[in-house]
């Protein structure tokens, strides 16, 4: 009769724990294509099914940005059921012109955590034109404030266009005011008529740049002979080596940049202090080892090199100064190495202690 019980018992927890909801959505992503930018919301709807076999209760839906709203029925899903996740947004100038937005569901369903996605890209509205222009100066919106070239391989000459409306009463004509030599800008139509749209054709030359790393600039523009130095753009670029041509062989032959340590604790120092931080270097690899480039996180720190090339086995120091003028509590500070290691040209080193007042 135990036997019996216990056995009975089994079988009623195993069918409990095979009693459960599940959620099927008709999509994981909806992708909203060209769709025109607007200063009123708009609604996508993601269809789900509890598949299962018992209610399913939504407890939380948490998109990854605060520009989406989620909307359910609170109440449970029974099984066979369907039931919709609404996602409202404004499609205006605050939200990319390309987007890509996760949306988590948790639930007590058996796949109690689910994610959905809401992607898609904007256009312009020929009824309201300026919706997607962020950045104004003087009469004029520009799409963006910034040129962001990404990632620009050292040998490379590269061109991206910014859109502009001409938003004043009369014609207008742009010209750089200030560029850096290695930026050349041109503008179409040289004269934009009121409420029409222009572009501005900005080209990057990294060889004549001739630099390692992230780089950021500002191209300060002239509108209609007034000279403000507040129409001003920036220009970024991520400037990497090209290492992507290398065989086999000379990747097997190339330098390796190796760090004794990447992290050093100066302790605690007093407000106004200057603590030195020293990173030994290693080319552990079978060819010069060139550093092209170090690039601390702030002004406060300042770095001093060594030899700048290493040929295989050979070593340096770097030095690191952090000035703690100013500063107070817990200070972390990083400084970016970059060599032509193929497998790790750019490595991050980090300097972090405490800064007491006096």
């Amino acid at each position: 009769m135990k036997k019996l019980l216990l056995i009975l018992t089994v079988l009623i927890s195993a069918a409990n724990a095979f009693a459960q909801g599940a959620l099927e959505f008709k999509k994981k992503e909806i992708h909203v294509k060209n769709l025109q930018a607007d200063d009123q919301p708009h609604t996508e709807v993601f269809t789900m099914t509890n598949t299962g076999n018992q209610p399913v209760i939504i407890t939380r839906i948490t998109p990854m940005t605060s520009l989406l709203k989620a909307d359910w029925k609170r109440e449970p899903l029974a099984p066979g059921k369907k039931s919709e996740i609404r996602i409202t947004f404004t499609p205006n100038g605050n939200m990319p012109d390309k987007f890509s937005y996760k949306i988590m569901i948790y639930s007590n369903a058996k796949n109690s955590r689910e994610e959905i996605v809401l992607s898609g890209n904007l256009v312009d509205n020929p009824a309201k034109p300026t919706l997607l222009y962020k950045a104004t100066l003087d009469g004029v919106k520009f799409k963006t404030s910034t040129i962001d070239f990404g990632t620009v391989y050292t040998w490379q000459v590269v061109s991206d266009t910014t859109y502009f409306i001409n938003t004043s009463q009369e014609p207008v004509t742009i010209t750089p005011q200030y560029k850096p030599a290695h930026l050349t800008v041109s503008f179409r139509p040289e004269t934009v008529q009121p409420g029409k749209r222009g572009m501005m054709i900005t080209t990057y030359d990294a060889p004549k740049k001739n630099d390692f790393g992230y780089s950021y600039e500002s191209l300060i523009l002239t509108i209609n002979n007034t000279k403000n130095y507040k129409n001003r753009l920036s220009v970024t670029a991520k400037l990497n080596e090209d290492f992507s041509k290398l065989t086999k062989k000379e990747l097997a032959e190339a330098p390796v940049a190796t760090f004794e340590k990447k992290e050093a604790n100066f302790g605690e120092i007093t407000q106004g202090e200057k603590a030195d931080c020293r990173f030994k270097l290693t080319n552990t690899g079978k060819s010069p080892l060139f550093i092209r480039k170090t690039k601390a996180s702030c002004g406060c720190t300042a770095v001093a090199l060594g030899d700048k090339v290493l040929q295989p086995g050979q070593s340096t120091d770097i030095q690191t100064t952090f000035n703690s003028a100013g500063k107070s509590g817990r200070q972390y500070k990083t400084v970016t190495v970059i060599t032509n290691d193929p497998k790790n040209p750019e490595i991050t080193l980090t300097l972090n202690g405490n800064v007491k007042i006096k």
